[in-house]
C-alpha cells in the first residue's frame, strides 16, 4: 500500500508540477535568504533538543539509568534515521535497541522507551491540532474543504483523548493488564512533562517550514500548524520513508493559495534543513558509535596499518619526491596561466620570473637525483630534500604563481617532516648506486618534459631568436630555456657518474686494520667477529672506520661471514654499501651465519633467510659439576684428573713461547683426521691468527697433548674455535678441556660459553615446512658420511646448552643455490676439497 501510494503520489505531483522545470524550482530555493536559512536552522537545533527529552523521560520511566549526553546521542541518531527511513517506532527502535543494548539496559526497557517516545509524540500532535481546529474552525474547515462544525468536532475528539489519559494517569496508579501484557502507568508530572516537550517539539518543528514559506502562504501560524500536523500525520500513516512525496503532495493540496513553485522551494528547503542533514550528520555518529564499540578490532588494525607505514613510508616518500620533481618538469614545459602572468607583472619583476622558471627546473633536476637517496633512507638526502622542496614551493609561486603545484608540494615537505626518524643512515650520498630501474625512471621524465615543450607548442614555428625573447607573456622561451637546462644537468651528472674514477679494488688488509677490527671486537659481543683476525678475507670499514664487514669471494658471491662488526646502527648503513658495492660488481650479496637479533636489516636489504642450524650457548652462570644431570661430565673430567691431564690457561700475551708444541699437536691432529684446514668461518692454525687469543692447553707428563683457543665476545662471551689433540692426549680429553675452559670462563665473569654451530639443526619436520628444511632433512639423514650431523649435536646436548639459530641471508631463487655452492667452496678451500673431510 506504501508502494502503491508513492507512485500515485508521484504521479499527481508530476501532473501538478509539469508545467514547471527542475531549474524553475531550484531558482525558487536560491531565493530565500539567509535570514530565513538561519531561523530554520535554529528552529531544527531547538526540536531535535527536544526529541532528546523524549528519551530522557522514557529512560527515567524505563527505571534506567543512563547519562544525558549519552541519551542525547542515542535519542537524535533514533529520531533523525528515523524521520528519513520511516516506520520510526522500528527504525529507531533499533537504532535505540542497538545502542541501549551496549549499555546493559533489558529489551524490556528499550520496548517501554520506543512505546514511551512514540506515546509522547501523539500526545504533542493531538493536542496542537486539536487546540488549531478548534480555534480555527472557519480557516481550518476551508482550507481541509470540510464543513467547520466538523472541524470542531475532530479538535474536540482529540483534545478529550489527551484529557482521558491525563485522567487516567491522575486516578490509576496501579497498572494496566491485559492478559499477560502489563501495562505501567506514568506519574502525573511525568504525562504533563510529555504533552509539554511534545508541543514544544512540534511547534519547532512547524516554525522550520513555516519560516520558510512565501510571503504569498497568508496564513496565521496555528492555522498552519494544523494543515502541517495533517500532513505529518498523512506522511506517517503512508509508511513511505519520511513521508517524502506525500508531505508534500498533502501540503499542495491544502494550500491551493500559495504557487506551487514557491512551495515546492520552501519544501525543498525544509527537507534539507530538517531531515537530511541531521540524517547525514545521525549516519556519522552512529559510524562512529559503532567503531568505538568495536574499537579492538579497529586498534589491532591501526596498529597493523601503522606498521606497514612505517616499513614503507621511506620508499612511499621517496616515490613522492620523485613525482613532485616530475610536476616541477612538467610545470617548466608548459605555458603559464595568462591571467595570473598578468597578475605577477605587478608585483615580481621580469628578471626574477624569468630566474624563477629556470631554477624551478633545476629543483626538479635535484628531486629526482637525490628521490634515490630518500630510498635508501640518508640522513643527509633528507636535509636536501627539504631545502629542495621549500625552495622549489617559493619558485613555483615567483614563475606563475602555481599555487596547486606548490600545495603538492607543501603536502611532501609535510609528509618528510613527519618521518624525519626513518632517516637516519650516515652512509656517502655521492657514492650511492643508482638502479637500471631508477636510471631509466630518470632520463624518461627529462624525455618527456622536452616532449611536452615540442606539444604544448606545436603551432608556434621555431625561430632561434625564440632563445632570447624575455616577456611576461613570452612561455615558448621559457620553457626552451629550462627544459635544455634540465636536460643539460641531467646529462652532466650522468657524465660525471660515468666518468669518475672507480673505486679501488680490495686487497689483504693491513696491520692497522687488523689492529682497529680488534678495537671494534672487544666492544662487541658476536665471537664470530674473531674470524677477521685471520687476515684472509676482505675488510670493508665505514668512513670513520667504527663498523666493519669481513667477507670473501668465491663464484658469483661476495660472501659476508656473520653480522657487521660494530654498532648495530653503524652496521646498518655499512650493510647497505656493501649491497651497492655487490650491485655494480654484479655479485650477489651473501649474509652467513647471521644471528636473530639482526635479522631485520637482512629482510630491509631484501634478501631471503634460511636456517643453517642452531649454535650451542652454556650459561656459565648456572654451570657446575654438581647434580645427577652433571653425572658424566664430572666422571669423564675426574677420569682425566686421575690419568695424569693437567689443565692451563696461557694468556694471549704468553702464547707466542707456546707455539712450536701447539703447531706440533695441530699438524699431528691432521694426521691422524686425514683432514685439510677448513677455511672461512672456522679458524685455521696460524702462528700469527693464535697469539691473538687465550689458548687452554692440557698437558699429560709435561707436555702439551691437546689445546684450544677461545674467542672473547667483548665481557659476555667464550667461544671454543680450534680445538686438537694428539695421540698421547687421555680418554675424554676433549670433555676435560671443555669443562676446564667453562670454569675458568665463570670465574673470570663472562656469561655464555659457545660450543660452536651444529649444522642443519632445529630445522622443522612439518610437512608443510619450506623447501629447504626438507632438503637440509635429507642431507642431515644420509650424509653421516661426510659429516657427523647427529653425533656432533648429541656431543654438545651433554652440556646442557641454550640453542640459538644461525642463518644464511642472500637473493631469492637460483642465487640462493648459488650461494649455499659458494660458500659451501669457501669454507672447504675450494670445490675439490667439498667432499673431503
Amino acid at each position: 500500500m506504501g508502494v502503491a501510494l508513492l507512485v500515485l503520489v508521484a504521479f499527481w505531483l508530476h501532473h501538478l508540477l509539469g508545467k514547471y522545470h527542475w531549474r524553475d524550482i531550484l531558482e525558487r530555493v536560491q531565493a530565500i535568504s539567509n535570514t530565513k536559512l538561519l531561523r530554520a536552522a535554529f528552529f531544527t537545533c531547538a526540536g531535535y533538543g527536544c526529541l532528546t527529552l523524549y528519551d530522557a523521560l522514557a529512560v527515567r520511566f524505563a527505571g534506567a539509568r543512563v547519562p544525558y549526553p549519552r541519551v542525547a546521542l542515542i535519542s537524535f541518531m533514533g529520531y533523525a534515521i528515523g524521520h528519513n527511513v520511516g516506520f520510526n517506532s522500528i527504525s529507531g527502535g533499533a537504532v535505540r535497541y542497538r545502542a541501549y543494548t551496549a549499555l546493559g539496559l533489558s529489551a524490556k526497557q528499550i520496548a517501554t522507551i520506543i512505546a514511551f517516545g512514540t506515546l509522547t509524540f501523539f500526545l504533542g500532535a493531538s493536542v496542537l491540532l486539536g487546540v488549531s481546529l478548534l480555534s480555527n474552525a472557519g480557516m481550518s474547515g476551508s482550507v481541509l474543504h470540510v464543513n467547520a462544525w466538523l472541524a470542531r468536532v475532530a479538535g474536540g475528539f482529540l483534545l478529550v483523548a489527551v484529557g482521558a489519559y491525563l485522567w487516567l494517569v491522575c486516578t490509576r496508579h496501579a497498572p494496566l493488564k491485559f492478559r499477560k501484557i502489563v501495562i505501567p502507568v506514568p506519574k502525573p508530572r511525568v504525562a504533563f512533562a510529555q504533552i509539554g516537550i511534545s508541543c514544544v517539539d512540534m511547534l519547532c518543528a512547524t516554525s522550520v517550514l513555516y519560516v520558510l514559506l512565501p510571503r504569498e502562504a497568508a496564513l496565521g501560524f496555528f492555522a498552519f500548524a494544523g494543515v502541517y500536523l495533517l500532513a505529518l500525520a498523512a506522511g506517517a500513516i503512508s509508511n513511505v520513508p519520511g513521508g517524502i512525496g506525500v508531505f508534500e503532495f498533502v501540503l499542495l493540496l491544502l494550500m491551493p493559495s500559495v504557487p506551487e513553485d514557491r512551495l515546492l522551494g520552501a519544501l525543498i528547503a525544509y527537507r534539507a534543513i530538517y531531515y537530511f542533514t541531521p540524517f547525514f550528520i545521525a549516519l556519522v555518529l552512529l559510524g562512529a558509535h559503532e567503531v568505538w564499540i568495536h574499537r579492538a578490532p579497529v586498534v589491532r588494525l591501526g596498529r597493523v596499518a601503522r606498521a606497514f607505514l612505517t616499513a614503507v613510508t621511506p620508499q612511499a616518500i621517496a616515490i613522492a619526491v620523485f613525482l613532485a620533481g616530475a610536476v616541477l618538469l612538467f610545470s617548466g614545459a608548459t605555458p603559464g596561466l595568462g591571467d595570473r602572468l598578468a597578475l605577477l607583472r605587478n608585483f615580481v619583476p621580469l628578471s626574477v620570473l624569468e630566474l624563477s622558471h629556470l631554477l624551478g627546473s633545476v629543483v626538479g633536476v635535484g628531486l629526482l637525483i637525490i628521490a634515490h637517496g630518500l630510498y635508501r633512507r640518508l640522513h643527509t638526502a633528507w636535509w636536501i630534500t627539504i631545502w629542495l622542496l621549500c625552495a622549489g614551493i617559493l619558485l613555483s609561486l615567483l614563475k606563475g604563481f602555481d599555487y596547486e603545484e606548490a600545495t603538492i608540494l607543501a603536502m611532501v615537505v609535510i609528509m618528510l617532516a613527519s618521518a624525519r626518524s626513518r632517516f637516519r643512515r650516515r652512509a656517502s650520498l655521492i657514492e650511492q648506486h643508482f638502479s637500471t630501474a631508477w636510471v631509466a625512471a630518470f632520463f624518461l621524465v627529462l624525455a618527456m618534459a622536452a616532449w611536452l615543450v615540442l606539444f604544448a607548442y606545436r603551432h608556434l614555428p621555431y625561430d632561434n631568436e625564440l632563445w632570447w625573447q624575455f616577456a611576461f607573456q613570452a612561455s615558448a622561451p621559457r620553457s626552451l630555456r629550462a627544459s635544455l637546462l634540465a636536460v643539460m644537468i641531467g646529462a652532466a651528472y650522468g657524465l660525471w657518474r660515468v666518468l669518475r674514477p672507480a673505486p679501488p679494488r680490495f686487497s689483504a688488509p693491513k696491520r692497522a686494520d687488523l689492529e682497529r677490527v680488534a678495537e671494534l671486537i672487544d666492544k662487541g659481543e658476536d665471537t664470530t667477529a674473531n674470524l677477521a683476525l685471520l687476515g684472509d678475507k676482505n675488510l670493508l670499514f665505514n668512513k670513520d672506520r667504527t663498523a666493519c664487514i669481513m667477507f670473501q669471494t668465491s663464484g658469483n658471491s661476495w660472501v659476508a661471514m656473520g653480522d657487521p662488526i660494530g654498532p648495530p646502527e653503524l652496521g646498518e648503513d655499512l650493510a647497505w654499501e656493501f649491497l651497492e658495492d655487490c650491485d655494480g660488481m654484479a655479485v650477489s650479496p651473501v649474509f652467513y651465519q647471521v644471528t636473530p637479533e639482526r635479522l631485520p636489516l637482512y629482510v630491509d636489504l631484501g634478501l631471503t633467510l634460511s636456517k643453517l642450524g642452531e649454535e650451542a650457548r652454556v650459561p656459565l652462570e648456572s654451570f657446575s659439576l654438581e647434580g645427577a644431570a652433571r653425572a658424566d661430565l664430572r666422571q669423564a673430567h675426574r677420569r682425566a684428573g686421575r690419568d695424569g691431564a693437567t689443565f692451563e690457561m696461557i694468556g694471549r700475551g704468553s702464547v707466542a713461547a707456546t707455539l712450536p708444541q701447539l703447531r706440533a699437536v695441530s699438524d699431528a691432529w691432521l694426521a691422524a683426521k686425514n683432514a685439510t684446514e677448513k677455511r672461512f668461518s672456522l679458524g685455521f692454525f696460524d702462528e700469527r691468527y693464535i697469539t691473538h687469543f687465550d689458548v687452554g692447553v692440557v698437558r699429560h707428563q709435561g707436555a702439551v697433548v691437546a689445546f684450544a683457543n677461545l674467542w672473547r665476545g667483548g665481557s659476555t662471551e667464550l667461544s671454543v674455535d680450534l680445538m686438537r689433540y694428539n695421540d698421547l692426549a687421555p680418554k675424554g680429553v676433549v670433555d676435560y678441556m671443555l669443562i676446564e675452559c667453562m670454569l675458568w670462563g665463570k670465574a673470570q665473569g663472562f656469561h655464555w660459553f659457545n660450543l660452536g654451530m651444529a649444522p642443519l639443526s632445529g630445522l622443522e619436520e612439518h610437512a608443510l615446512a619450506p623447501t629447504w628444511h626438507k632438503l637440509g632433512r635429507i642431507v642431515q639423514r644420509y650424509g653421516e658420511t661426510f659429516y657427523n650431523f647427529g653425533g656432533l649435536r648429541k656431543f654438545k646436548e651433554k652440556f646442557d646448552p641454550v640453542w640459538r639459530p644461525r642463518y644464511l641471508a642472500a637473493p631469492d631463487g637460483l642465487a640462493m643455490a648459488g650461494a649455499l655452492l659458494d660458500v659451501t667452496a669457501l669454507i672447504s678451500g675450494g670445490v675439490r676439497n667439498v667432499l673431503r673431510k
